[in-house]
């Protein structure tokens, strides 16, 4: 029975509950799937046959170290899911930028490099914003995000100017329809369309995930428009997908690109009874994939 590496946390080092569905799946298939603690000081890489990066949710804390252990991965002939170079370019934000630049529409966002300088009262009236959101770059989890108003923008400016000591940071306009519409998650595998999920906010927040009190709607039925512009942006990326998860916003009726989500994100396997199943059914096939070329 092949081994595989189901990279995770040492918080969830006993996998996280919809991980655990996956390795059942897995099993059903011929592999041995299990948890992998991706910065544990002493791994047996040896004994497996590819790693599959799911739950490494402290990566953004050590952005440095977790690459480097990408690296090690690579150097020591192990195949990663997805790919190392498309897990070095989504850790950083700026990929956003970049999908933009591909006509992607996003937020209008203000960039700022480390060792940069900027005023958060200045970038408001500048953009005529009465309201955004101020993060890291390498961030997870509205990890170190605020919201940024012409009221609090001196208070919050030695956070930004903090941010900007060890880091990139971005200022982006808020998007208000997240909190009356919600956000989209659409889930694909093998860049096919597999699920959908509307996630909302609690009244009062903007921030949609479940550690801030957000919640999940399954019920609701995504515009086929919509699942055709995250489509699109999926299969804009040059290289081979494993798994992906678009997040964003409808505003005046067209699809804005919040995240897209390629190195760790919850892909709601419990919310569909069928995609524990098409996932496992896509590892297997990309590792066969993975076989076939290697073997040439």
């Amino acid at each position: 029975m092949k081994k595989i590496a189901l990279a995770t946390c040492r918080e969830y080092a006993d996998l996280t509950v919809e991980d655990k569905l996956l390795a059942d799946c897995l099993q059903n298939l011929g592999f041995d799937a299990q948890p992998l603690v991706w910065d544990e000081a002493k791994q047996n890489l040896a004994d497996y046959s590819a790693v599959v990066i799911r739950s490494c949710w402290d990566y953004h804390k050590k952005p440095q170290e977790f690459l480097a252990w990408i690296d090690s991965l690579e150097s020591n002939g192990l195949k990663v899911l997805n790919p190392p170079n498309i897990l070095r370019w989504n850790v950083d934000k700026i990929y956003l930028r970049e999908l933009e630049q591909s006509d992607v529409k996003i937020p209008p966002t203000v960039w700022f490099e480390k060792g940069e300088a900027g005023s958060l009262s200045k970038i408001l009236a500048e953009n005529d914003w009465q309201k955004a959101v101020l993060k890291p770059t390498i961030s997870a989890t509205a990890w170190r995000t605020f919201i940024v108003t012409p009221e609090n923008a001196n208070e919050l400016q030695p956070e930004f100017e903090n941010l900007l000591l060890t880091g990139g940071a971005m200022v982006q306009k808020f998007v208000a329809e997240i909190q009356t519409k919600g956000e989209w998650s659409f889930i694909f595998f093998d860049k096919k369309f597999s699920h959908a999920v509307l996630k909302r906010a609690k009244a009062g927040d903007f921030r949609v995930q479940d550690n801030f009190g957000g919640s999940v709607e399954m019920t609701v039925e995504p515009a086929p428009a919509l699942i055709k512009a995250a489509q699109k942006i999926v299969e804009n990326i040059n290289d081979n997908l494993l798994y992906a998860r678009v997040d964003g916003a409808e505003i005046a009726g067209e699809f804005c690109l919040m995240e897209l989500e390629l190195i760790e994100p919850v892909l709601f396997l419990e919310n569909n009874p069928s995609a524990a199943n098409k996932f496992a059914a896509a590892i297997a096939r990309c590792l066969e994939l993975i076989k076939v070329k290697t073997t040439r």
